[in-house]
């Protein structure tokens, strides 16, 4: 009986080391693609998070999901001549033997002007919904939204090609974040940044009319969040 528990528990290490160093390769040659990738565009890239995401976007709906967030794989520069941020973002809910990692693409783009706050989430990404997102009682396409209607509805229009990868949307201040589950968007956010700027342009291209609402506002955030994107040391 022993021998047998000792020869499975070997079995389990070494299972458990295999997996760790596959994992460890799988990330490596993503982060050589999406490097790759970047250079291509003329952007530039990091493994690390030189931004501190979680910080600097805490007060976006999928940045304070949960918790133990993590940002890496960040592509940074001008898409468009708009500043960008585009990284692989991870958090946990739950703990202990309930706890579950939610992995998403996440592009953030400068949009240089000014837009009415506005949430947009896919209804095709179900799983760990927020309370913010939860509380939209307006439905535009395959979002459930509040905020402007007529910001709403041309966003919705732009991102309709993004739609089946469960895209979803927040605009605060000047920025424009859009994310995408990993399990939908295959964790390539690269492939995706064009039409994330077609989006980025309709919406520096939207000009409000009288404020009618797709249910109750957002908050604007702090004046962090209007940054340019492309300064990693700032404030």
């Amino acid at each position: 009986m022993q021998p047998a528990f000792v020869m499975a528990l070997i079995a389990v290490l070494i299972a458990a080391v295999v997996s760790f160093v596959v994992m460890g390769l799988v990330q490596r040659r993503r982060a050589r693609v999406l490097s790759r990738s970047a250079h291509k565009m003329g952007l530039r890239f990091s493994g690390d998070d030189p931004f501190d995401v979680p910080r600097r976007y805490a007060d976006f709906v999928l940045i304070s999901c949960g918790h133990s967030a993590q940002a890496h794989n960040v592509t940074y520069g001008r898409l468009a001549g708009l500043p960008l941020r585009a990284f692989d973002f991870r958090f946990e809910v739950g703990h202990g033997t309930r706890r579950m990692t939610r992995k998403y693409g996440v592009i953030v783009i400068e949009t240089g002007k000014e837009s009415p706050p506005a949430l947009m989430w896919n209804t095709r990404d179900s799983q760990c919904v927020p309370l913010e997102a939860l509380r939209c009682q307006a439905r535009v396409g395959c979002w459930v939204c509040r905020g402007e209607e007529a910001l709403i509805r041309e966003l919705g229009s732009a991102a309709d090609p993004l739609a089946e990868d469960a895209l979803s949307m927040q605009t605060r201040g000047s920025v424009l974040m859009m994310w995408m589950p990993a399990a939908r968007a295959g964790r390539d956010y690269a492939a995706r940044l064009g039409a994330a700027g077609a989006i980025a342009k309709a919406l520096a291209g939207t000009v409000p009319a009288e404020p009618q609402t797709c249910a109750d506002k957002v908050s604007p955030g702090p004046n962090r969040v209007k940054q340019n994107v492309e300064n990693p040391g700032g404030p």
